[in-house]
């Protein structure tokens, strides 16, 4: 719940445009269909990806119906290769547990380690929907709000065609 409060406090003083919706918790991003939580809005799916060594972290944001292709992102980001972070790594960084991160975690990355991938058919978004933290709440903004989030936080938005 703090992570939440966190998230919507800097959204609130940032002044980002935002929808907030509680519900029953959301496991996965395409439970949101069946649940009828879209909100109307392009439904998400949020994955933390690193090099082998931990070199470096991508927390990515695509469309619940795309795949990551860590082949094509280790090449077209010049790394190493990509897998998916561990439940370790997720905790340590974003202070988040698996079926509860989301892109706007960033905020908890206080070494300031994780850089944030969007698709980029999500760029120009009307509507996204995403967890502020915990999977019982939703938040729907537009694309332009969700870049304007990521750099009130400070961070280096990439967008990658997943």
């Amino acid at each position: 719940m703090e992570s939440s409060k966190k998230i919507l406090d800097v959204l609130n003083s940032a002044e980002i445009k935002y929808e907030h919706y509680t519900h029953a918790p959301v496991l996965s991003a395409l439970d949101r269909y069946p649940m009828e939580l879209s909100f109307d809005a392009c439904v998400c799916k949020n994955l933390l990806i690193t090099t082998r060594n931990e070199a470096r972290f991508l927390l990515c944001m695509l469309p619940a119906e795309k795949d990551a292709d860590l082949k094509a992102m280790r090449d077209e980001f010049k790394t190493a290769r990509l897998c998916f972070a561990s439940t370790d790594a997720l905790a340590r960084l974003l202070d988040q547990v698996p079926g509860s991160v989301g892109v706007l975690s960033v905020i908890n990355d206080l070494t300031e380690r994780v850089e944030v991938v969007l698709d980029s058919s999500l760029e120009n978004a009307p509507r996204i929907a995403m967890h502020p933290g915990v999977n019982t709440e939703t938040v729907v903004m537009t694309g332009a709000e969700l870049a304007r989030f990521i750099g009130a936080c400070g961070r280096k938005l990439h967008y990658f065609a997943f």
